[in-house]
């Protein structure tokens, strides 16, 4: 386990260094308060405890319990009770997930239990959709499509100031403690799955799919409820107790993960005979994960908002293209140290017995993700509406499905739900509504919309680099045979 944590500790400090000295230029250059530095500096050491925990909590606790769930699902051999499981798991651990509750809020007009509840259910669907494709065979691309053709034509009806709120919700319901136990569900599955294709690549797509019903929800609460979207600044510039915030979300983690320790023992310890090394083992994850997205999600609010609000109210008034380069390169290193990413990656490396690199996988997801702000930050500057970019980018997204291959579809579409995580929320959207307050006085309207950027872009460029793939694979092949035929006469 040691080895584990050292391991994972170069990994955040190799993605977050590059954050922590290029604020501290910019806090010397724009003359930030020593307070506000010294809050920043504190609040990363939070952020690195938290994530080097977390990531190494999730390897041994929640992935097992994920995977163990669904191996005493499939023993029962009843399809239904193991969709019912799935409703109630992809519900409950929506409607407790810390980042979803931060930004449910919004929405005035919709009644905050009906919103929390329509959401999560939505997901809770769409889980057992992801998993009754896994049994029936469906392919992904055809489940994707279908929901983003019924996402689309919903879209028609409804007012197009919730259209915004509705994409960057689908972005933050998959957070920290769904995403990874989800992915580690779908993997469950699918091992036990006898698989029809072997480039089916049952294992991803399940977060994609999660991803359409929040979406589809608020979609269809607007045409209900008519609300009002308010884009409050408070949480941005507040400054926010330390104590108070590190007991929120503490009680916000621990509730978010009883659903599916409640699952766990219910479907396994008490069934049979566990060995007491393998239920410390995962106790001592589970202890690891509680801790350690707690301190994560700590020094997010407590260090990171007010920095980023206040960078971004001066960069607002410097040179374009340098504010563009710095935005792009705060969003390639901001998204290495997303916790749901490390997750994703890893399963990607380990079900792909590394034929897709995960070195090679995060800097694609993290390039996306530069690209996302610096279009964001284009747009902002420049008084373009958010639906210019999103409505075009999602629909290319869509349209190139047909034709990715489908282990680099289902990877792509799942990497949605993962890159606008909270260090996105926490430092991302306030330096864009700080560059954004310099620009008009509509900023907060014109700002948001980011998560849902950051959530497509990499998806077009995994399904880009897919298409490349396949076309080289292609080229490779017909090599090997002409070499075949040549050697044969």
């Amino acid at each position: 386990m040691y080895s584990s944590i050292l391991e994972n500790l170069k990994k955040v400090l190799s993605g977050i260094t590059p954050i922590i000295i290029l604020v501290l230029i910019l806090s010397f250059f724009f003359k930030i308060d020593a307070s506000t530095v010294i809050r920043f500096l504190s609040s990363s050491l939070l952020v690195i405890i938290g994530l080097t925990l977390f990531t190494t909590g999730a390897d041994i606790s929640l992935n097992t319990i994920g995977e163990k769930i669904s191996k005493s699902l499939i023993k029962k051999k009843n399809l239904t009770l193991i969709l019912i499981a799935c409703l109630f798991l992809g519900t409950f651990i929506t409607m407790l997930e810390p980042e979803f509750l931060t930004v449910s809020d919004e929405a005035n007009g919709i009644p905050l239990p009906v919103l929390l509840f329509s959401v999560s259910l939505g997901i809770g669907i769409c889980l057992m959709f992801a998993i009754y494709r896994m049994f029936k065979k469906i392919e992904f691309r055809v489940i994707l499509i279908i929901g983003y053709l019924i996402v689309f034509v919903t879209l028609m009806l409804v007012n197009m100031d919730i259209i915004p709120f509705a994409f960057d919700m689908s972005s933050v319901t998959t957070g920290a403690i769904s995403a990874p136990f989800i992915l580690a569900l779908g993997v469950g599955f699918s091992s036990r799955i006898k698989k029809r294709k072997s480039d089916d690549s049952s294992e991803f797509g399940i977060l994609s799919i999660c991803s359409i019903g929040p979406i589809l929800m608020i979609l269809i609460l607007g045409l209900l409820f008519h609300p009002n979207i308010v884009y409050d600044s408070d949480p941005i510039l507040k400054k926010l107790d330390f104590l108070e915030t590190l007991w929120m979300n503490f009680y916000q983690v621990f509730f978010s993960m009883s659903p599916l320790v409640i699952m766990y023992f219910l479907f396994n310890h008490f069934k049979s005979k566990k060995k007491d090394r393998e239920l410390r083992g995962i106790i001592t994850g589970l202890l690891m994960v509680l801790f350690g997205i707690t301190l994560f999600l700590t020094g997010g609010d407590v260090g990171f908002f007010k920095i980023g609000f206040m960078l971004g109210s001066h960069l607002g008034n410097i040179n374009h293209l340098l504010i563009l380069a710095i935005g792009g390169i705060f969003g390639y290193f901001i998204s290495k140290i997303e916790p749901s990413l490390k997750v994703l990656i890893n399963y990607v490396n380990e079900v792909t017995n590394g034929s897709i690199k995960d070195r090679f996988l995060e800097i694609c997801l993290c390039l996306g993700v530069s690209v996302s702000v610096i279009m964001s930050l284009f747009r902002v500057l420049n008084g373009y509406s958010v639906m210019a970019f999103l409505i075009p980018t999602y629909f290319i997204a869509v349209l190139l499905a047909f034709f990715t291959p489908n282990n680099f579809l289902a990877i792509a579409f799942d990497s949605a739900g993962v890159v606008a995580g909270n260090m996105t929320s926490s430092f991302l959207l306030p330096m864009l509504v700080g560059v954004a307050s310099t620009v008009g006085p509509n900023y907060l309207k014109e700002a948001f919309g980011v998560l849902s950027l950051v959530s497509i872009i990499p998806v077009i460029i995994i399904e880009i680099v897919g298409l490349i793939y396949s076309q080289e694979e292609k080229k490779i092949g017909n090599l090997n045979l002409d070499d075949t035929i040549i050697e044969y006469r």
